[in-house]
């Protein structure tokens, strides 16, 4: 059986404590957090990092880790993607939280290989109804740690 690929989830947050959330280039109507591949040579937070400037199109600088939760998410593919067919079954998910200091202004879906055609910054709520359905069974055990920081008081 094929392994599940190391996986790096992003909630990234505004100066509002909204959570963004991007519609997928290829699929509309689909929504969904960040999220990327973990390169092995890379620790979690460089690799989160990575993934936000190249998702969000805005310079590192402009992304500060905030912490690293503990709920992880392991799901199947429904269809393998090209580029990982033969090689990983599904994903294994870890979740990082991130501040953005930037504005829009700095976000440029189309830098790099587009992965979302439009974005919204959310309340939780938000995020539980417009995320697809079966992103949000993975997300929801993150969402919950994450309301329950002390440190971050979420726009719900």
């Amino acid at each position: 059986m094929l392994p599940l690929r190391p996986n790096v989830c992003l909630i990234i947050l505004n100066s509002e404590n909204k959570i963004f959330l991007g519609e997928r280039a290829l699929q509309p109507d689909v929504w969904q957090l960040p999220q990327g591949g973990i390169e092995q040579d890379c620790s979690l937070e460089e690799n989160a990092l990575r993934e936000a400037s190249e998702e969000l199109g805005a310079p590192k600088a402009l992304f500060k880790i905030i912490t690293k939760l503990n709920a992880t998410n392991q799901y199947e593919f429904d269809i393998v993607p090209k580029f990982l067919k033969g090689k990983f079954r599904g994903q294994d998910q870890s979740f990082c939280v991130l501040r953005f200091l930037g504005d829009d202004q700095n976000i440029n879906l189309n830098l790099h290989h587009p992965e979302f055609k439009r974005f919204k910054w959310c309340s939780l709520k938000e995020v539980l109804e417009l995320a697809e359905p079966k992103r949000v069974k993975g997300y929801e055990k993150a969402l919950k740690e994450l309301l329950s920081l002390s440190s971050i008081s979420i726009a719900v």
